[in-house]
């Protein structure tokens, strides 16, 4: 494979793949939730638009529908103020009927009589009272869930693994709850689109986790006193079985059918009824209610709570107490919905981006559009094939899984999209000869950032805050002096690679090379917060790296380099400098002449890496540093402390880099009594200190300073500062 083409073919891999990490990002984390409204209508017309005929067995309804509010509404008035002496009747009625569960998807959170009339109410007594005549019928009597209500949500958004939050309950009166047998949630889970498609089987209320209706109507119905068995990430156990459920414990709702209120309309639905009005006056079908659950809610026209369901037809809503009905079916039937892994969703998505990755390089745009459009449609079928296996899951206890059937083929079509892209366009664009004359008078940083906006190019600056180093060798005259002309060149070449590269590497910007010394910098064109960081981890690399190359070069007879490293950090103004005919990109500034200052001050101390105090002020936690003297260099009247950069804390130090144990320690305590003009003794601390560590140069330095502070004091006035007479 040609060296155009390789290249070719690994930027494809890498775009297919890059598309394709971000799709698996946004989907495990739902960051792109226009894809997630699709993917909920493409299931619903999958999985459901065709399902007719299926019908309930466990659960019934006795709404509150139309002709109940006719039958009473002349003698009770509006709904909402009807005695609860006719939801007495009607509950002793179920009971004699044999009714197994009767579940209240209405909130009974006030007296049923008038604030005149004193506690407690009589309607609300007479209530209680056929809940009691129910529980105690002979069989284990009936099952009476009461709703409660969550309010408002949590603000904050849900971490993996937290149940959906309210901060607060509105719960039945204390006389009706203390008569039934369980509470119970009546909240829905409502998509972005006024659909539901997920039930939350538990909610967490004021800190308390809260079975929603269906769930506790299920685990009613069973005579079981614990809803949940035990619960975890993507499932809650019920029934001895594994109930599928997302990270908020939400569980996709296999509906039966369409919305059962709309029998006039568009034929039987899948959950039978009994009118309020019937069971109130016993003129109901008791062979309807009896082992079932009932399922009392309002859906009058202008009193029902509804929603749009998976199964709405003509845009007919299903009411809410259907919805629980329904899921409570679900659940005694076993029969789950279980959503696609995200692992394996992610795998998917992967796959195909990177099958248009690796198949688009090889054939001619218009081919291979040709093939990946056909893996596409054979997707697609393969999604219809699959969702029209789901009605059959009704009639059995078993997880069907629904495939996430949009964002694997949205991502196989964006990474062909962009793979063509890159061919049609950017690799024409590749081929130009300006790019590659760039590459060679200018960083790759600074580069990338001309090729995004060529406007950079026109003379001007910015001031920020950021790092720049020198670095320069130390005697490379005497060493020039001695070799031959072109191998000078090519022994400087070689050094000056490897340098340039370790400045690459950390993400630094080769600003020129002025002979045998290089100059860099960090934080601009692109910011850097942690561009100290980086600068004095090229200046360690380096100096790192040179040991290495010593040996290597001594054993093919070439001359031994030293180097010396000059890092400071502060404002600087960057930008391009010259004339309108050449430019270059640099910084300038008073912070930039002190680090080429600080870079010479390594041949008074023998040292190779100084930076600055405003440099060590930013990384002397992750870098062992000491303190070297508090001098004032050439050209500038402020003092400013310099500090030699050993190793990193976190790694151990090996060759020149490395100092005994107690060295440094020894240090700061001589340095203290020289500062502290006890010249004698400071000089008697760093000849012990030569004795740990014979060659080095900081501490021969100050034996010979404090030998001639001793012969003449400099006086109660002295600064510490050592004036720098050359640079």
């Amino acid at each position: 494979m040609a060296a155009r083409a390789r290249k070719r073919f690994i930027i494809c891999v890498l775009l297919g793949l890059g598309l394709g990490g971000a799709f698996s990002l946004a989907l495990n984390f739902g960051y792109f939730s226009p894809l997630d409204n699709i993917q909920n209508l493409v299931t619903d017309a999958i999985l459901f638009r065709s399902r007719d005929g299926l019908t309930a067995d466990k659960v019934v309804m006795m709404p509150i529908d139309e002709p109940s509010v006719t039958a009473f509404k002349e003698q009770y008035g509006r709904v909402f103020s009807w005695p609860r002496t006719l939801h007495a009747q009607a509950l002793k009625n179920l009971a004699d009927a044999g009714a197994r569960v009767v579940v209240y998807d209405i909130l009974f959170d006030a007296p049923g009589c008038p604030a005149t009339v004193p506690r407690p109410c009589p309607e609300d007594k007479t209530f209680a009272d056929a809940m009691d005549y129910a529980r105690q019928k002979p069989g284990g009597g009936v099952q009476i869930i009461l709703a409660t209500v969550g309010s408002p949500p949590e603000p904050s958004a849900l971490l993996p693994g937290e149940n959906i939050k309210y901060q607060d309950t509105i719960p039945p009166i204390a006389e009706l709850s203390e008569h039934a047998s369980a509470l119970g949630h009546v909240h829905p889970y409502v998509d972005p689109d006024g659909s539901v498609r997920r039930m939350p089987l538990v909610a967490t209320m004021k800190g308390v986790d809260v079975n929603g209706l269906p769930l506790q109507a299920a685990a009613s119905y069973l005579r079981r006193p614990k809803a949940v068995d035990q619960s975890g990430p993507g499932y809650l156990y019920f029934a001895g079985r594994p109930v599928p459920v997302d990270s908020h414990g939400l569980a996709i709702v296999n509906f039966l059918g369409k919305p059962s209120h709309l029998t006039k309309e568009i034929g039987p639905g899948p959950v039978a009824s009994v009118s309020f009005a019937d069971v109130v006056k016993g003129t109901f079908d008791r062979d309807k209610v009896k082992d079932k659950i009932v399922f009392v809610g309002l859906t009058a026209i202008g009193f029902a709570d509804d929603y749009f369901a998976p199964t709405s037809v003509s845009g007919a809503k299903m009411t809410g107490v259907e919805i629980h009905a329904q899921t409570a079916e679900m659940l005694l039937r076993s029969a789950y919905l279980a959503p696609q892994t995200t692992q394996s969703t992610i795998a998917i998505i992967l796959g195909l981006t990177l099958m248009a990755g690796v198949v688009l390089p090889f054939f001619p745009p218009v081919l291979g559009s040709v093939g990946i459009l056909l893996v596409f449609f054979l997707y697609i079928v393969a999604n219809i094939w699959h969702g029209t296996q789901a009605e059959g899951v009704m009639g059995r206890a078993e997880t069907f899984t629904v495939w996430n059937n949009v964002f694997p083929g949205a991502a196989l079509l964006t990474a062909y999209l962009g793979v063509i892209l890159y061919r049609v366009v950017f690799e024409q664009a590749e081929a130009r000869a300006t790019r590659g004359v760039m590459g060679k008078y200018l960083s790759p940083a600074v580069m990338t950032e001309v090729l995004k906006d060529p406007d950079h190019l026109e003379l001007g600056g910015v001031k920020r805050d950021m790092t720049v180093l020198f670095s320069d060798i130390r005697g490379f005259t005497s060493v020039s002096e001695k070799m031959d002309p072109q191998d000078l060149v090519a022994f400087l070449n070689e050094f000056l690679t490897e340098m340039t590269n370790i400045v690459y590497v950390q993400a630094g910007v080769l600003d020129k090379y002025m002979g045998d010394c290089i100059m860099a910098f960090w934080g601009a064109p692109l910011i850097q917060e942690n561009h100290a960081m980086l600068g004095v981890r090229t200046g360690y690399d380096m100096v790192k790296r040179l040991h290495q190359l010593q040996v290597i070069w001594m054993a093919r007879g070439l001359p031994k380099l030293n180097v010396g490293v000059g890092i400071n950090s502060g404002p600087m103004t960057v930008g391009n400098v010259g004339s309108t005919m050449r430019f270059d990109y640099t910084v300038m500034g008073d912070s930039v002449n002190l680090g080429s200052r600080v870079e010479g001050v390594n041949k008074e101390y023998g040292t190779n890496i100084i930076v600055t105090e405003y440099t060590h002020a930013i990384v002397k936690d992750k870098w062992v540093c000491r303190y070297l003297d508090l001098i004032a260099v050439k050209g500038k009247k402020e003092p400013t402390a310099i500090y030699e950069v050993f190793h990193p804390v976190d790694e151990e130090p090996e060759g020149a880099l490395k100092r005994p144990d107690g060295f440094l320690e020894g240090w700061d305590e001589a340095i203290r009594l020289y500062r502290a003009q006890q010249f004698d003794t400071a000089k008697a601390h760093f000849e012990a200190l030569l004795d740990l560590y014979a060659d080095d140069g900081p501490t021969m330095v100050y034996i010979e300073r404090c030998g001639l502070m001793a012969e003449g004091p400099p006086g109660e006035y002295w600064d510490g500062v050592f004036v720098m007479t050359h640079k």
